[in-house]
């Protein structure tokens, strides 16, 4: 049984894209651990556990999600910590998550292993300094050049690569596994229910949501999720009398929590390529559940919600224009009707089933 080692700077809650990868390896006779950072020591009381067959092994350099370079010292720690455990161990393969993984798995890898970077981002972020954006391309191509094999999410992904570099890559795009959303039915609530489900990152584009929703009793908002915005918007959220901020949920209870969604939120900071240029996985976890969702004015999202005809654009940094859209909806709540018939249209063009086989030109 060839053995895989996988690199992942968080506490494996677990990461949805990273399960799903380790499941299908060991679908394919695949020994998988997961070396991850729980930097907030959530799972102190978890340091080895297995996760329907994953091993996971995490490490406990405390830092805090969003101090920035303050992480740094303990980013180290980590990156030593893995590179130790790792010594004279037996694996075949170290497949890195992110850049920040690919700098240890490299670091730490033995010389006879291959060494898989997985790209789950444009690391070039918008509003940056050109000078840093080319030092940016310049350590993401220098890791790509190391790497044996690349996955890329997204096209965009692949411009600044060397054509020996694209000759190695692998799309796998984050959809959503068919078998986690089989028994979405949703549920009827005599309020238009706006949600967000994921990771809670953007504080000021939420904020625009519940304010602009403010006045409207027949609307109730409900944030699901943790990250670096989480406390600041659960500590506003009893100013409100129709918002709800729930916190941490397993990403396998997503399908309960689409099936009391009638509208996905789906807004980012537009400060951001990353976010300009990408689809979130919760965008086609909105299509497989049949929920419409609310994007953002120029992104590529806005592009396919209008090519499908399946949700609404707004200017995510505009509340009137935000409390305008929501307040035709919940006026019209028979509009939705003809966005989930072409929702249904499309439901399953995007599943993880097929995607996650293009493993297999790594994994042979």
């Amino acid at each position: 049984m060839k053995k895989v080692k996988m690199i992942l700077t968080n506490g494996f809650d677990p990461d949805p894209r990273v399960y799903k990868e380790a499941k299908y390896l060991i679908s394919i006779g695949m020994q998988v651990e997961i070396l991850c950072w729980d930097r907030e020591n959530v799972y102190l009381d978890k340091e080895i556990e297995n996760i329907d067959g994953i091993e996971v092994k995490r490490f406990y350099p405390y830092s805090k999600y969003g101090s920035g370079m303050k992480q740094i010292n303990a980013y180290f720690s980590f990156k030593k910590q893995v590179k130790q455990y790792l010594n004279n161990k037996d694996y075949d393969y170290i497949h890195c998550h992110d850049l920040d993984g690919i700098v240890i798995g490299n670091s730490a890898k033995n010389k006879a292993c291959k060494l898989i970077f997985d790209m789950h981002e444009n690391y070039e972020i918008n509003g940056r300094s050109q000078k840093i954006r080319y030092v940016m391309r310049a350590i993401v191509n220098h890791y790509q050049n190391k790497s044996d094999y690349i996955i890329y999410v997204d096209e965009l992904q692949k411009e600044f690569m060397s054509h020996k570099n694209k000759n190695k890559s692998v799309c796998l795009p984050n959809y959503p596994r068919t078998v986690d959303f089989k028994y979405c039915t949703k549920s009827v609530s005599d309020k238009l229910r706006i949600s967000y489900i994921g990771s809670v990152r953007q504080y000021n584009e939420l904020k625009v949501l519940i304010d602009a929703c403010r006045e409207l009793d027949n609307i109730s908002i409900n944030i699901h999720g943790t990250g670096v915005a989480y406390e600041r918007l659960n500590s506003i959220k009893n100013e409100y009398s129709n918002v709800k901020v729930t916190g941490r949920y397993n990403f396998k209870q997503s399908s309960k929590l689409y099936n009391e969604a009638d509208l996905l939120y789906v807004i980012y900071p537009t400060s951001s390529m990353q976010y300009l240029t990408s689809y979130p996985v919760k965008f086609f976890e909105s299509i497989i559940t049949k929920t419409p969702v609310i994007v953002g004015k120029n992104t590529v999202l806005e592009k396919f919600v209008r090519k499908y005809d399946i949700g609404f654009v707004v200017d995510g940094d505009n509340i009137e224009d935000v409390k305008k859209m929501i307040t035709y909806i919940g006026e019209n709540k028979n509009i939705l009707e003809n966005k989930i018939k072409n929702l249904e249209k499309i439901q399953y063009n995007y599943c993880w089933e097929e995607v996650v086989k293009h493993l297999n030109k790594i994994y042979n």
